[in-house]
């Protein structure tokens, strides 16, 4: 393929990108040029920040829409449109701010039907604006009822809070996480390992180690590795004085006034 009839795709961060960037391509019958970014030098293209990785993905113009909606289809790299942004920021999110009793239903879609890229771009937006920390907690806790379908969006919405929360914020959450239905306290322990380090993140985890019901001391335990990156012998299915020695090594490794 000719390089002036090519326009640049996307960049992959490494061998599995690359694989999965490849394979979609390939099964939609897309030509594609890999490129590396010496290469791009050697041409005369000075990379920017969308090259600052190491191979490069060039497809035919006239498919290069194409190539980016399949690409965003298979959840792997999706442009988040400015327009569309804006006119959410103005339209959805703006008329909810400090309201009373605020129906969330608008927004809920927002988040269901549009890619993960375009949602963490309208939280964003939605935190810098008087009254939009509120309106995403209240939007967290209701997403945690929503079950499987609501997951990937609380994840979301759990990185993008990750630096903000307060105590109001973990107050809501350990009530819920602790004394909520057993469908939310799974959500919310799914997405415990995305919310900062905190003495409630710690005691919502632990009440959970400890919990009688096997399937929370099963999300209990994969939310410690994921935060640990070790389990500390915890076995949720081990006899209770087995699981209560594994929990007491994990606090050990706390600050005192953690345990």
């Amino acid at each position: 393929m000719g390089v002036d009839t090519n326009a640049f795709l996307t960049s992959s961060s490494g061998p599995f990108q690359h694989a999965i960037v490849e394979g979609v391509l390939k099964e939609a019958g897309i030509e594609y040029d890999v490129r590396e970014t010496s290469a791009l030098s050697w041409l005369g293209v000075q990379p920017t920040e969308g090259y600052l990785s190491r191979e490069h993905f060039w497809v035919p113009e006239e498919r290069l829409q194409e190539a980016k909606d399949i690409l965003c289809a298979n959840g792997i790299v999706c442009e988040v449109s400015g327009r569309l942004l804006r006119r959410s920021l103005e339209e959805i999110v703006k008329p909810l701010l400090g309201a009373k009793d605020r129906n969330l239903d608008r927004l809920l879609r927002f988040v269901e039907i549009n890619n993960k890229e375009t949602v963490r771009a309208l939280f964003d937006a939605t935190l810098d604006e008087n009254g939009g920390q509120d309106l995403l907690e209240d939007l967290f806790f209701h997403l945690a009822t929503a079950g499987e379908g609501g997951f990937r969006d609380l994840r979301i919405l759990a990185r993008a809070l990750q630096k903000r929360v307060g105590d109001p914020f973990w107050e809501r959450f350990l009530a819920a996480a602790v004394g909520g239905a057993k469908e939310v306290r799974l959500a919310l322990l799914q997405v415990l390992p995305e919310l900062p380090l905190s003495p409630q993140r710690v005691e919502a985890l632990v009440r959970a180690l400890r919990d009688k019901d096997g399937e929370i001391r099963d999300a209990a335990s994969e939310a410690l590795f994921a935060i640990q990156k070790v389990d500390f012998g915890y076995d949720p299915e081990d006899p209770q004085a087995e699981r209560e020695e594994a929990i007491e090594r994990f606090l050990k490794t706390l600050p005192p006034r953690w345990e």
